[in-house]
């Protein structure tokens, strides 16, 4: 007998090991409507049907996303998942970003990043959201920026990694590190910007770095 989706939709969840509340947060649902839409009581439009189907097209990015969800929410340092379209909904912080030292402190999953403090980080995943479009980036890029509610601005390096999980669909991975104004200026001048492609610059952040040791 052939499954239904909804039935198709179970088998996946539990063949990754993963609780209804951990795949409803994923597409952005509630429980008690995932556990209808498994039961096939209710049948998903728009937006929650396009991600179903992703996920079932694909159904190896069910354990990955979950992977990454819960890496990213456990990190010590700062860290995000960010849907890759607008209006830029945060999918996944970390316990470091519960600090008041973090620029995405007051920023809630499963709602768009609005703090004021992100004016200037927002302008930069708008440009490469614009250059992963143009099919222009396929990799990593680099973004140096400033916290602007601070004062005076704090500066901030973060790197971003795409993450495919569909058709022209992806999602942010974003760690960000402080920087000393010093570096913010000596990386604007290797990068020739604010920006950097990972085939443009070498992105990669040391080990001291990512333990919030900067000189």
């Amino acid at each position: 007998m052939r499954q239904t989706w909804g039935e198709r939709l179970r088998r996946l969840r539990n063949q990754a090991g993963m609780k209804q509340q951990t795949l409803a947060s994923l597409l952005k649902i509630s429980q008690g409507y995932l556990s209808r839409l498994e039961a096939g009581q209710v049948r998903p439009r728009g937006d929650v049907l396009s991600r179903i189907e992703d996920l079932l097209g694909a159904p190896e990015q069910i354990s990955l996303l979950d992977q990454i969800v819960l890496t990213i929410r456990l990190c010590p340092h700062m860290a995000c998942l960010i849907e890759g379209a607008r209006p830029f909904n945060l999918l996944a912080s970390s316990q470091g970003n519960a600090s008041p030292l973090s620029p995405f402190h007051e920023c809630r999953e499963s709602e768009p990043l609005s703090c004021p403090d992100l004016t200037s980080f927002i302008e930069g995943v708008q440009t490469l959201t614009a250059l992963k479009l143009e099919g222009a980036l396929q990799g990593a890029a680099g973004h140096i920026w400033h916290r602007q509610a601070s004062e005076p601005p704090t500066a901030m390096k973060s790197i971003h990694i795409p993450i495919g999980t569909g058709p022209n669909r992806w999602m942010w991975h974003t760690i960000t590190i402080p920087i000393a104004q010093s570096e913010f200026a000596k990386t604007e001048l290797e990068w020739g910007g604010r920006l950097a492609l990972e085939e443009q610059a070498s992105l990669r952040m040391q080990p001291a770095e990512l333990y919030g040791h900067t000189r």
